[in-house]
């Protein structure tokens, strides 16, 4: 593996005048007997000290060590660069040959034409542990395939609910309840966000959670965001009960998703709503803290949504067979059980089968793997989810800032994401 460091928006657009990627002219065009150099763009650097790191640096030696002839050259390149600068190199021709990408953002992505349809050899796959038919183009054609399973989950801080007397709450509003006495005891009482630094990434995740559990449809059949309705507004509606609480931080304008899991690693935080991946790191820095099914919505649900990241071609790619080879064993069994050491769900079967999970180490993953499976369902993405989670932010900093009705807040989310 040869890394090309951390690309920032500077270097980027540096490396689409050089041409520094290996994409360019007719996909599959060169011959791929040969040598072959893949780019990657992943989010992750394997250089830091940590075990998902670690995994993901032992992944791709391995992989080069059983495919000689094929040279990863992987990018660091931030989620935020990513979403601004994939549609840009692939207008130039210099997409990666292969992307990872979160996947309520593959639609988006893939309407810019950062994507090509994955090979046939894909439909040969069939033990996906979830339907993976959601991560397609407008055509309906399969664009990526999924690298991790997460959904969403509460965690809480059992030490500070003991301290304040609480019970875990089961209903939203009871969560609104706890988050009142435990800010009066001098904690924040539920952690969440409205900055728009991370891409707005933990009120969104949430968001989406909410809305699978309410039943509520993101967009219309046109396109358009469309969750401004009544069963919406009950996301809504918790956020205002949860500020009159006094349950919000101080600083939530500004809070993203590494403040509030830092926050409940450091014992600050006494509730999250936060992704499922973060169960394994976060016990091990803090072993007060636990995990439960998301509290109920009126209609009584638990169920979020399925998301995590995912693995496509980038349109162009000289190398195409190469790279499906990469993601195919980066997605599989060898690979998918090494990632599981360092926290991430294996998104196929034939994964489970490896020794590793026999062993006592995995049976954080594989509940958590069990946990995806019985409460959440995957879910089509609308094209504008940036624009969506964006107007959620600015709705949600409104709302705290100028006390903003809930009727307020999904009005504006809704208008913003529809500009």
């Amino acid at each position: 593996m040869r890394s090309a460091g951390t690309l920032t928006a500077v270097a980027l657009a540096a490396a689409l005048m050089t041409g520094c990627s290996s994409t360019s002219g007719d996909a599959g065009s060169n011959n791929e007997d040969g040598p072959v150099s893949l780019t990657y763009w992943d989010f992750m650097d394997p250089s830091q000290n940590n075990p998902r790191a670690a995994a993901l640096k032992q992944n791709i030696e391995n992989f080069e060590k059983e495919n000689p002839n094929i040279d990863v050259q992987l990018s660091t390149v931030s989620f935020g660069d990513m979403i601004s600068r994939l549609p840009q190199a692939a207008a130039a021709g210099q997409a990666p040959d292969v992307v990872k990408m979160f996947a309520p953002v593959v639609p988006q992505i893939a309407s810019a034409q950062v994507y090509q349809p994955l090979p046939e050899e894909a439909k040969q796959i069939t033990d996906w542990l979830r339907p993976v038919d959601k991560l397609a183009d407008k055509d309906g054609k399969q664009v990526a395939v999924p690298y991790d399973y997460r959904t969403c989950t509460l965690y809480y801080n059992d030490k500070i609910l003991k301290q304040i007397g609480a019970a875990v709450p089961t209903t939203w509003d009871q969560v609104a309840d706890v988050a009142r006495n435990a800010a009066a005891a001098g904690y924040t009482g539920f952690g969440t966000g409205f900055s728009g630094v991370d891409n707005s990434a933990i009120i969104s995740t949430f968001f989406d959670c909410f809305m699978s559990q309410v039943g509520q449809e993101i967009s219309n059949q046109d396109g358009k965001a469309g969750f401004d309705t009544e069963k919406g507004k009950e996301f809504a509606d918790f956020l205002v009960k949860l500020k009159d609480a006094g349950g919000m931080s101080k600083s939530v304008v500004g809070d993203q998703y590494s403040t509030v899991s830092d926050g409940l690693q450091n014992g600050t935080v006494a509730m999250a709503v936060l992704g499922t991946e973060r169960v394994l790191t976060l016990q091990k820095a803090n072993p007060d803290i636990k995990s439960s099914t998301l509290p109920k919505t009126s209609n009584g649900s638990d169920t979020g949504s399925t998301f995590g990241w995912t693995l496509g071609i980038g349109a162009g790619s000289k190398y195409p067979k190469a790279a499906w080879k990469f993601i195919e064993y980066m997605t599989g069994p060898k690979a998918g059980a090494l990632m599981a050491t360092g926290g991430d769900v294996p998104t196929r079967s034939a994964t489970f089968q490896e020794p590793y999970f026999t062993t006592p180490e995995a049976k954080t993953v594989q509940d958590v793997s069990k946990f995806v499976e019985q409460h959440s369902e995957p879910h089509t993405y609308p094209d504008n989810w940036i624009a969506i989670a964006s107007g959620l932010a600015g709705a949600g900093q409104e709302l705290y800032l100028n006390n903003r009705s809930a009727d307020e807040f999904m009005k504006s989310a809704q208008a913003a994401a529809n500009k």
